[in-house]
């Protein structure tokens, strides 16, 4: 239930994409699901060798590159989507980064929508601690 909840979600975000940004263009409907699906796919096979490339880098940067990882993954991950399939085009890298942004906004809010028991611990205050 929950991979075809974040299909739809993934769907609906590029649906949208494509309306409003002009660099973004999606064929029609059933493109945009196919386009949801060979990202899904992608990420879950290519996005762990993507990470693993990324980790020397981020250790060169001391560990700053690890604040933008999951928006480096999914831009490396839309670029590949969008050399696949005929039906998904981004004319521009600054289309493709503003697309894997989003992608990326709405993947941590979809996270924290399904998952609110995790991310509630560091909502609540604490006692204060001194050091």
């Amino acid at each position: 239930m929950y991979t075809l909840l974040h299909l739809a979600v993934l769907t609906v975000t590029v649906l949208l994409l494509a309306r409003l940004l002009p660099g973004v263009h999606v064929r029609s409907t059933g493109g945009a699901i196919v386009v949801a699906v060979v990202f899904s796919l992608l990420n879950f096979f290519l996005g762990w060798l993507v990470k693993l490339v990324l980790v020397v880098p981020a250790i060169l940067t001391l560990g700053l590159l690890f604040l933008i990882f999951p928006l480096v993954v999914n831009t490396v991950l839309l670029w590949l989507t969008d050399k696949l399939l005929r039906a998904f085009e981004i004319d521009s890298f600054g289309a493709l980064l503003l697309s894997a942004a989003v992608i990326t906004l709405v993947n941590g809010a979809f996270q924290v929508a399904l998952h609110p028991h995790v991310y509630q611990t560091f909502m609540q205050p604490g006692p204060p601690r001194w050091i």
